[in-house]
């Protein structure tokens, strides 16, 4: 027995699912901290006033989830370090800063690979 294309057609378009895309899973959102805009309110949250980098001044505040396992920084309130003696590239899963800004030579993991960053 032969089926007209036409049926054939009418019948996968009732499926749906059969060439559907998926939609993409959503990434969740790095997680929020506060962070004081004076001197006074920094240092009353614990945080240290003063070079955020080569050109602004703010607060670099303490995290709360410090520590934490990490394979990107949007994992973290601050940033994910990659452990010591990754190499640039390297499969890796870091750990959460201890505080929200991190500058300098640093080497960070971000979408589970160690990279190597200059910070300024």
């Amino acid at each position: 027995m032969k089926v007209p294309l036409t049926l054939i057609l009418i019948a996968f378009s009732f499926t749906g699912s059969a060439w559907a895309t998926q939609p993409a899973v959503p990434r969740a959102a790095k997680p929020s901290i506060s962070v004081p805009q004076t001197e006074v309110e920094c240092k009353a949250h614990g945080g240290n006033w003063g070079a955020l980098g080569l050109f602004s001044v703010g607060c670099n505040v303490k995290t709360t989830d410090s520590g934490k396992i990490c394979s990107n920084s949007n994992d973290c309130q601050g940033v994910c370090l990659a452990p010591a003696g990754s190499g640039n590239g390297d499969k890796a899963k870091g750990t959460c800063s201890a505080y929200t800004a991190d500058f300098g030579r640093t080497s960070r993991v971000e979408h589970g690979k160690a990279v190597w960053l200059n910070v300024e």
